[in-house]
């Protein structure tokens, strides 16, 4: 199948830093608090929601087949190399929801010392969102989809604004945002929402995090199906690109689950250690 432009251009940037991602993670030692183990494992101890990084990954399939990950869910910071691609895992395993649908709001904040600091194709917002969502239709959408900020005319400011919930004519802002990025927000199920009911999570939720003025967004949408056994055809995995950022906050919500916990914040150090 052909691929996409925003497909060749993923395979590009993450195909240059693949061999160097890998020769340091694995001189890199293991973050505070971290703990090495079995996929199974992690599955099977750790909370709805909890996240690994998937050590000596470099792909999506090294990492989506990967049977060891280092357990996150009680590290506070995570220190890793400022250079190469990093792939994570969400844990999607919930015994009470075996076979439900449902998705992840996975938003990065990339922090930078200073706007000099920005590299130009990151400055600004980069949208994903996987595949097999719906429409307001109910019509299955198999592709997935993915904008870089070069692709996208709003700003970080205006991004979160028009997810602000508070504010008025929501269809309105909607249409506007569509006009700019294309349909990004659908529906996790058929005769579900549409994930822009829970755009707060885009919005005031995410605005909290802003602690510089020199920042970059990724905002994922990541739809999973909930699984009770220990394994999954298809986990949940996530790549983040440092790209010269001294750190950033990755950002976890399931906003369908019924278990608040779900939420889940991590820092994470580029290139120095975490205090």
């Amino acid at each position: 199948m052909p691929q996409t432009k925003s497909c060749r251009k993923t395979s590009r940037v993450l195909g240059r830093a693949a061999a160097f991602s890998l020769a340091v993670a694995s001189l890199l030692p293991l973050p505070v608090q971290a703990e090495r183990r079995l996929r199974a494992d992690f599955y099977e101890e750790t909370p709805f929601g909890s996240l690994a990084w998937i050590r000596n990954s470099t792909t999506r399939a090294a990492a989506e087949s990967n049977l060891f990950v280092v357990d996150l869910t009680t590290t506070p910071c995570i220190a890793l190399p400022a250079e190469g691609i990093h792939w994570f895992m969400i844990n999607h395993s919930d015994r009470n929801l075996d076979g439900r649908p449902g998705y992840f709001a996975v938003r990065i904040l990339y922090e930078y010392e200073s706007d000099d600091h920005l590299p130009l194709n990151q400055v600004g917002i980069h949208l994903q969102r996987n595949g097999n969502w719906f429409d307001a239709s109910g019509t299955e959408i198999a592709d997935g989809f993915e904008k870089y900020p070069d692709q996208i005319t709003l700003s970080g400011a205006s991004f979160t604004s028009l997810h602000d919930p508070s504010g008025q004519d929501a269809a309105r802002r909607l249409e506007r945002f569509r006009k700019s990025v294309g349909d990004w927000h659908l529906k996790p199920t058929r005769d579900g929402e549409s994930s822009w009911q829970d755009r707060y999570l885009y919005g005031p939720a995410l605005r909290a995090y802003f602690k510089r003025s020199a920042f970059a967004i990724s905002a994922r949408l990541m739809r999973f199906t909930a699984t009770a056994r220990t394994w999954s055809t298809k986990p949940v995995v996530f790549w983040l690109d440092p790209r010269g950022a001294e750190g950033a906050t990755i950002l976890i919500n399931a906003p369908r689950h019924p278990d608040t916990p779900s939420r889940r914040v991590y820092t994470v150090k580029f290139g120095g250690g975490c205090l």
